[in-house]
């Protein structure tokens, strides 16, 4: 026995050794995809010809089509045309047959009256490569931000539509309620979760909050962080609505959350975000009971959009990534160096040819290490940056 536990400790010893020799900052390789894409908003990785590697599909706001780009050769293959406004997107097989079905929004804009805001669901139509077919869900104002998630726990995920401001907001205070909604497979008609939500909504997050089969939400803009939970099944849902931070404290529009991501350190829970409303911060939130206490670790961001983690270093710890899209043009990361979250090193990833108005994180190349994906808007561009590792 005593042969045993001594042949454990040493093991763990071990393991603790390797984990503390793995932290710190990695070495990336620049990959272009697209060096031409004129306003690149948001990115999405997903195998979408279901060849077992996965995919880029770049989104461009002031292009008239949406294309994807094939595993490893990179080859364009139009997906959608004659669109204008395109926002964002994301990605769920929800017919089983191995290619992925996309939720994709169009005709947005940053001014209400302007944003028709069409949700609209594509299908390949045999062969991936070709042309999609498009389903409108729904038409809404401003329909900016777009995921799917079990909300319920059946298997079968919701579609998920965060407009950006309320029909009667204008810019720079956008004062008015905004609310959040899905969309069930059965019906696809609009159910609200929150209608008490003011000002921007930028950002609505899926979540495994509560270890339940269920997915939460978390949502970021002018209230700062707010998690939605849900109870019940199908129609019968009902929503607990929580805000957990105001995030930055200021008047709008420079106030509240720009982007949040779930955080693991040594098991614990923390959450990442960019703060405020496209703002400077790289923010960590620790959980004291039922407060999160904020700690800025970085606010030299011109214009932070989006906000990823992930382990990119291997030593057990999450990371930080987020892309500059001001004048900095640039894309970073941040290494834990303990795991209280309270120490960071920071490396550039890419130092002014990169304005990430969307990164991602994704193993693009199957060598068991995370990669970054990111869309430039100022830079027109796409790229993969490979993790070399120490």
């Amino acid at each position: 026995m005593w042969k045993r536990l001594l042949t454990t400790g040493a093991t763990l010893a071990c393991a603790v050794a390797l984990a503390q020799n793995a932290r710190g900052p990695v070495t990336f390789r620049e990959h272009v995809i697209e060096p031409s894409l004129k306003g690149g908003y948001s990115v999405l990785v997903t195998d979408v010809n279901h060849d077992g590697k996965p995919d880029v599909i770049g989104l461009s706001s002031q292009a008239p089509e949406l294309a994807w780009y094939e595993n490893p050769s990179w080859e364009r293959h139009v997906l959608l045309k004659n669109v204008t406004g395109l926002v964002n997107l994301a990605a769920s097989d929800i017919d089983g047959d191995g290619i992925p079905e996309i939720a994709v929004e169009t005709e947005f804009s940053m001014v209400a009256a302007k944003s028709q805001g069409l949700v609209w669901i594509l299908h390949h139509a045999g062969d991936p490569r070709e042309l999609w077919k498009a389903t409108k869900v729904d038409e809404l104002t401003t329909s900016h931000h777009i995921a799917w998630a079990d909300l319920d726990g059946d298997g079968k995920p919701e579609l998920i539509n965060a407009p950006l401001i309320g029909a009667k907001a204008v810019a720079p205070k956008y004062e008015d309620h905004v609310s959040l909604l899905y969309y069930r497979q059965d019906d696809w008609k609009r159910q609200v979760i929150d209608d008490q939500l003011f000002g921007v909504l930028h950002r609505v997050r899926p979540v495994h909050w509560d270890g339940s089969k269920r997915e939460q939400l978390l949502t970021t803009g002018f209230d700062g962080i707010t998690l939605h939970s849900a109870t019940g099944k199908g129609a019968a849902m009902k929503w607990k609505n929580e805000n957990l931070s105001k995030g930055h404290e200021e008047e709008a529009p420079r106030k509240g959350t720009s982007d949040v991501a779930l955080l693991q350190l040594n098991n614990k829970r923390f959450l990442a975000a960019v703060e405020p409303w496209h703002g400077n911060e790289v923010v960590v939130y620790t959980q004291n009971g039922k407060t999160w206490s904020r700690s800025v670790i970085f606010s030299e961001l011109t214009e932070g959009h989006e906000i990823v983690t992930g382990d990119f270093n291997g030593d057990g710890l999450d990371d930080i990534v987020t892309g500059d899209r001001g004048k900095g043009r640039s894309v970073h990361i941040f290494f834990a160096k303990n795991a209280a979250g309270t120490e960071w090193d920071h490396q550039l990833i890419d130092n002014g040819t990169m304005a990430g108005s969307g990164c991602v994180k994704a193993d693009i190349n199957a060598d068991g290490r995370l990669d970054v994906v990111c869309v430039g808007s100022a830079t027109g561009n796409l790229k993969w940056y490979e993790n070399l590792g120490k």
